[in-house]
């Protein structure tokens, strides 16, 4: 007679026999994940793998689970390494996985659009957030490995570009589970030492090699920086989560050193034209200036009181000769009419008649005598044409 179990004792026993079954162990089972649990305490995975005939119970424990480069989400087709083994407390048997790939895309994939869709709705590929990078930077951050290739490119690139760039560098590891970290605290190191610009970047590589700069740790320092920057990862063809939240993306870690300076050759040439132009424009005004001022000097000196003066005494002399004249002309009219006035009064005149023979006779108060009747006896006056005498009547016979 068989002996009896406890059902601890059966689900023990039934463990004990699938672990035993080297074909349950590190099988690949692929199906589609549903009931997707992320315990925040534990941060163990809990989920239900199906197809469209059966499901089983799956849980992945937080040392696998924080391996991974992607979130698992409900819905998606993956394929999970694990064993088959069972929970004894509740005699379910489950698949204890130990790593998961999604279908289709890689994990890396995976792990990128979904962060690249995380931040987005965050906003931290807004526009509105990208700061605007100097013109003429005196200050330059660059965040990379010290030994890096692509260091010595910036540096010589910025260098002969604009060499009065004072530029710093803060060493970083640029791959590896170490690199988020490391690059987040040069970062934040840079960050604070009163930078016009920082570039963070680092050469070509595989997709394993960047995907530290997928790291949302990165990202969201770089959102969080005050300072300007641009991303520098890998190639023109290579896209890292960095170049979306960064103010600006270059294809290569050299194209960001000449994103980053002006050419100086260029500014130079600039500023001669702008001498140029400038001198053009000075002299112009000049000019300009020296016409206005002596046009001015001319209608000051029209108006002054000596150019006044000046001109009313051409008028005034004018005036005088014209009067001259006016009088010398008036004066001859009014002498010819005179002499014609005299000649006529010549003719008439008493004492033409009185040089004939005739002569005028005063009384003494200097009355003209016109007849005999009128002389009394006395004193008189007599003119002739050429003078008087003196007489005297005795006696009136009239």
């Amino acid at each position: 007679m068989s002996s009896i179990l406890t059902v601890s004792q059966l689900n023990r026993y039934i463990s004990f026999k699938l672990k035993e079954d080297i074909k349950l162990r590190g099988i690949l089972v692929r199906g589609e994940i549903s009931g997707f649990t992320n315990h925040y305490k534990t941060g163990h995975f809990y989920f239900t793998l199906k197809d469209k005939d059966a499901a089983v119970k799956a849980v992945m424990f937080n040392s696998f689970a924080s391996r991974l480069k992607f979130m698992p989400e409900n819905g998606m087709s993956v394929t999970v390494l694990g064993s088959v083994q069972v929970f004894e407390r509740d005699g379910v048997y489950q698949l204890y996985v130990t790593d998961i790939q999604p279908d289709g895309a890689g994990a890396l994939f995976v792990a990128f659009e979904q962060l690249k869709d995380k931040l987005m709705k965050e906003g931290l590929f807004d526009e509105a957030h990208k700061k605007q990078l100097p013109a003429y930077p005196k200050k330059i951050g660059i965040v990379t490995s010290f030994g890096a290739a692509a260091l010595q490119d910036m540096l010589n690139i910025i260098s002969r570009r604009y060499p009065i760039a004072e530029v710093t560098v803060f060493g970083a590891a640029v791959q590896g589970d170490t690199a988020p970290e490391s690059v987040s605290k040069a970062l934040k190191y840079a960050d604070c030492c009163g930078l016009d610009l920082i570039i963070v970047g680092r050469g070509g590589g595989s997709a394993e090699d960047l995907f530290c700069f997928n790291s949302e740790k990165i990202a969201r320092t770089v959102y969080e920086c005050e300072t300007p920057v641009i991303s520098a990862v890998g190639h023109e063809t290579d896209t890292t989560i960095i170049d979306f939240v960064s103010d600006l993306r270059a294809p290569t870690p050299s194209a960001a050193a000449e994103l980053a300076v002006p050419d100086i050759s260029v500014l130079r040439a600039a500023a001669d034209g702008y001498k140029r132009k400038l001198s053009e424009a000075f002299s112009d005004y000049l000019d300009r200036l020296y016409n206005e001022t002596d046009k001015r000097l001319r209608t000051l000196a029209a108006h002054s009181p000596y150019a006044v003066l000046e001109k009313n005494e051409k008028i005034l002399s004018l005036t005088e000769k014209r009067l001259a004249a006016a009088s010398e002309r008036c004066f001859g009219r009014y002498e010819n009419r005179l002499a014609r006035a005299a000649e006529r009064l010549e003719l008439v005149s008493p004492l033409k008649i009185m040089s004939k023979g005739y002569a005028l006779v005063y009384s003494e108060n200097g009355k003209m005598i016109k007849s005999s009747a009128d002389a009394d006896c006395g004193r008189i006056k007599i003119r002739f044409s050429d003078g008087f005498v003196n007489a005297e009547i005795i006696e009136n016979n009239t």
